[in-house]
């Protein structure tokens, strides 16, 4: 295994060029910004916080995990209208400028060359998987999931994932595109029956709850395993202490400064899940 190599990101917001800025369907949009200094240091895994307008409202800026790097001086965004924040982002056009920070993180570290990466994405957490199978090429197997079909990645963004993959194995839990049943099931089957022939990783993005399930399942098949945590977070640089999650050696880790990839082993699930259902009653 390849370590990771955690580079410095730049301690000021830059501006830096939009090229484009276009729906991709079902609710995401692709942004391309020309940004020779973070699509020179950027890694797999790591993430930019942007700020979506230029008047400060709204006033915290937003992390954006990078999906790619489309040339040497430009990186590529992938993101899903959810809020304030995400509409006023598509109303930003080609030549506009925006405000950003990156690379920001530690990333995933790249597996060997022998060794087969799997990797796992769930809800929107697709785009730094993306940006790892640019790397690890037609070695990856990828699994993606979702509620129904309509709630998969564009399709555009799964043909991509085909390009640069070995194959693509998607589940629905309707049964309305691939196989019916969780993500996680797939995978546990695909793992169970696998020959293995070259060491295996797992990379894993989504929610928490999926999250932990994959970490579960590759301590069943004693496999090494990587997850890139999502947070909300305020200041993206450690300061707030608002992204903190659950280790268990004790203690808490910061999603943006310490993270977001951690190896799963290292972090405490259960009070991940149980943080996450007494938010979510509030």
């Amino acid at each position: 295994m390849r370590s990771r190599r955690f580079r410095l990101p730049s301690s000021r917001f830059h501006k830096a060029t939009i090229l484009v800025n276009k729906t991709v369907g079902r609710g995401y949009f692709r942004l391309v910004l020309r940004d020779p200094e973070i699509s020179a240091a950027a890694l797999p895994g790591q993430f930019v916080m942007l700020r979506v307008s230029e008047n400060m409202d709204p006033l915290l800026a937003r992390p954006f995990g990078i999906s790619s790097l489309p040339s040497r001086s430009s990186l590529e965004l992938i993101y899903r209208v959810v809020g304030r924040g995400t509409s006023l982002l598509t109303q930003r056009k080609a030549g506009d400028s925006l405000n950003l920070l990156g690379p920001i993180g530690n990333g995933f570290p790249l597996p060997e060359k022998e060794a087969t990466p799997v990797l796992i994405a769930g809800g929107s957490g697709f785009p730094p998987l993306h940006f790892l199978s640019v790397k690890a090429g037609s070695r990856a197997h990828l699994f993606i999931g979702a509620r129904n079909k309509d709630c998969l990645p564009p399709a555009g963004i799964v043909k991509s994932f085909r390009d640069t993959a070995a194959k693509v194995h998607l589940a629905t839990e309707d049964g309305s595109a691939g196989k019916q049943g969780m993500t996680t099931d797939l995978l546990n089957a695909f793992l169970t029956v696998m020959e293995r022939k070259t060491p295996v990783v797992l990379y894993a993005c989504g929610p928490h709850a999926m999250l932990g399930a994959v970490s579960r399942i590759a301590e069943i098949h004693s496999l090494p395993c990587f997850v890139s945590m999502e947070e909300r977070m305020a200041c993206g640089v450690g300061a707030c202490m608002g992204c903190s999650v659950a280790m268990k050696t004790g203690g808490y880790k910061r999603v943006c400064k310490d993270g977001p990839v951690f190896a799963s082993r290292d972090i405490e699930w259960r009070e991940q899940v149980a943080v996450k259902l007494v938010s979510s009653r509030k």
